[in-house]
């Protein structure tokens, strides 16, 4: 409990929040806007890490700014994952936008998810970074409602 009476936010506490996360170029990341608070158990890893620190202790009412850089968010951008491929590696059907985001499933392996950076005669220019790569956060969180989680919340890790 604060001097104010409020219950803080802290570990094992059950938080509703609203909140706003966008890049540093203004693009918007995530946000309650639409479907309104959230709830979750604080301090079990159920929200991204850095909105969890933007509201830790504080009482319902209050809110917090954080500015998080590159490498706490997205990464930085990685030039090594900027990588030439054989246009042949890719399937023949497959119409090429530079600028456009791929996914393309290789008969064995993982998934390849990247953004077409050109097309230079035989060869395809791929970057392999997270859209978000080199950019920063910006989160806004606001605490809506604060109480102690029950002994059955605490002991699941979890909310109902």
């Amino acid at each position: 409990m604060s001097a104010e009476g409020g219950v803080r936010v802290a570990v094992d506490r059950v938080v509703t929040i609203e909140y706003r996360a966008t890049l540093t170029n203004g693009d918007l990341v995530d946000s309650t806007e639409r479907c309104g608070p959230v709830t979750y158990l604080h301090g079990n890893e159920q929200i991204f890490p850095a909105l969890e620190r933007a509201v830790e202790g504080l009482v319902a009412g209050e809110e917090r700014r954080l500015s998080l850089s590159p490498k706490e968010s997205y990464g930085e951008h990685r030039p090594d994952l900027v990588r030439r491929m054989p246009r042949a590696q890719l399937p023949p059907e497959l119409t090429l936008e530079a600028g456009k985001r791929y996914t393309v499933r290789p008969p064995r392996g993982e998934p390849m998810i990247f953004r077409l950076v050109g097309i230079e005669g035989d060869e395809v220019l791929a970057d392999f970074n997270h859209p978000a790569a080199g950019q920063g956060l910006d989160v806004w969180a606001k605490v809506v409602a604060v109480r102690p989680a029950t002994a059955d919340e605490v002991r699941r890790g979890t909310l109902r």
